[in-house]
């Protein structure tokens, strides 16, 4: 059965400001910003964004508010080619994040505004399971919103592949243990799952896949690099990329995702997979904000054959950043 879209991601629309500074000032004192940019940002937005960029054909479902950022959200989906006909604007007010990036911890902080009502979130009756039949992945994650469970049902009743960000775990991401097909978790999602001190990452992601019967299970660790295993018995534990500055982390395990699915989708083992989505990770993180620096399909494979990095698109993103949603 042909598909309309690669990836389907499902979240409530973000939009962050990023903003670098040398370091984060104690109270009563002040620290000099060297930077700053609006961007939109979220888990899952940042995931469909990167596999967009390598060529997946994405769309995004979920509500913004009918403020002046939700406008923003929509206009830069349709900017990287995301497909808006599921972002449905409602009354209310699209979430901000301040996110900040630290010189000199290479560090990122969260300031997280909702807005006097809240995120909207969608209903029961605007869910569309034709559309959501109609994706090989669906991608979901912490701030998919209060129709997850009944989006995650549908996507698995179609035959759809179900991805899920597990960035901090809550109820909602561990009932998803139970109905998910990929998980990729964060090193503090890993902690909550199996205790401070355990570094059998393989072993644990081992244990997982096949006691859940997770198809494939990640744990990303940041400079530690990456570990997974897959129900193929395939394994693996690489390293994290250097030899470039690391300006900003914030939404380095989002675009992880958005590369891992992209790769996923080529039918490559999982080592080869991880390495993709590392490269497309580490690549996004030598700019400022989740959204900048992440890379095309020719940039990654550039950078995996000789270690170099072509920065010609980061730069004309950041010139279109720099244009929109200004401070002055």
């Amino acid at each position: 059965m042909d598909k309309d879209f690669d990836i389907i991601g499902l979240e409530n629309g973000i939009v962050d400001l990023a903003l670098q500074v040398d370091e984060l000032p104690e109270s009563g004192s002040a620290a000099t910003l060297w930077n700053y940019l609006w961007q939109p940002g979220g888990n899952v937005d940042n995931a469909i964004a990167a596999a967009a960029r390598q060529g997946s054909r994405c769309s995004f479902m979920g509500t913004v508010g009918n403020d002046v950022q939700g406008d923003f959200f929509r206009k830069d989906l349709i900017y990287h080619g995301i497909d808006t006909s599921h972002l449905l604007s409602k009354e209310g007010t699209t979430t901000i994040a301040v996110c900040l990036a630290e010189k000199k911890t290479q560090e990122r902080s969260f300031l997280v505004y909702r807005g006097d009502e809240g995120s909207p979130d969608l209903e029961q009756e605007e869910l569309d399971e034709r559309f959501i039949a109609g994706t090989k992945y669906l991608h979901v994650g912490a701030a998919s919103g209060k129709m997850m469970r009944a989006v995650v049902d549908m996507a698995r009743k179609n035959e759809v592949i179900v991805s899920v960000d597990g960035a901090s775990l809550s109820e909602d991401l561990e009932w998803t243990l139970d109905h998910c097909d990929i998980m990729i978790m964060s090193k503090q999602f890993y902690r909550q799952l199996f205790g401070e001190g355990s570094e059998d990452y393989v072993a644990n992601m081992k244990r997982l896949s096949e006691e859940r019967g997770i198809d494939t299970c990640i744990v990303t660790l940041g400079p530690d690099g990456c570990a997974g295993a897959n129900r193929k018995g395939e394994t693996f534990r690489i390293p994290a990329f250097s030899g470039f500055e690391i300006i900003d982390t914030t939404g380095a395990g989002d675009v992880f995702h958005g590369g891992f699915l992209f790769a996923h989708s080529q039918g490559w083992d999982l080592e080869k997979c991880a390495r993709y989505a590392s490269a497309v990770s580490f690549i996004k993180c030598t700019t400022l904000g989740g959204r900048v620096g992440i890379p095309d399909r020719r940039t990654v494979e550039q950078f995996l054959e000789n270690g170099t990095i072509d920065l010609s698109g980061a730069e004309e993103r950041r010139k279109h950043y720099s244009s929109v949603m200004r401070l002055e």
